[in-house]
């Protein structure tokens, strides 16, 4: 039997992907719990829902290259700086704990007033630079800001909700 630690994200995508093994299938194989097997996949983005993105990618590669290249067309213009910095900070920060620290009374109306408008403009003000293009500005913002947080937890891209978004409008 094969060690489930040195089971890399090839070999789980061949056996998830390819040979179509269940959970049970696979944690059985490695003589683990399909909790493990579930954890192992998710850390790699291995999912059902990924296998048919990815074809379906694969096989329109050009025509999902033009649709992403219209689609830039269509948000980078100065006129949606606004609604997508209003979107992005209700992906990225309302819609989160501080919204759970709202409903539980730690955060006043006026507070999350004051935190909205500070996260909106704050965003604006990037995506202003990546409209025009101000890639100077942006790297030396990174160069000046990256020692902070240096302790913090490395990053996961949390890509649940835009997946969601996603398959929500790919299945009509």
């Amino acid at each position: 039997m094969k060690d489930w630690k040195d089971v890399t994200e090839e070999t789980l995508k061949q056996l998830y992907y390819d040979e179509e093994m269940t959970d049970s299938l696979i944690a059985e194989k490695y003589g683990v719990t399909k909790a493990q097997v579930r954890y192992k996949r998710n850390k790699f983005g291995i999912s059902l829902k990924n296998k048919i993105y990815d074809r379906v990618v694969s096989q329109n590669s050009e025509l999902f290259e033009k649709l992403n290249r219209d689609s830039k067309e269509r948000l980078l213009k100065e006129e949606n700086i606004d609604g997508i910095a209003k979107a992005l900070t209700h992906y990225a920060f309302r819609n989160g704990p501080v919204e759970d620290m709202h409903a539980d009374g730690k955060l006043s109306q006026n507070d999350m007033k004051e935190l909205n408008k500070y996260m909106v403009n704050r965003l604006a003000g990037i995506l202003v630079a990546i409209y025009e293009e101000r890639w100077l500005q942006l790297e030396l913002l990174y160069a000046f800001l990256q020692q902070y947080g240096m302790d913090w937890d490395k990053a996961e891209p949390d890509m649940e909700e835009l997946d969601l978004i996603w398959n929500i409008v790919f299945k009509k």
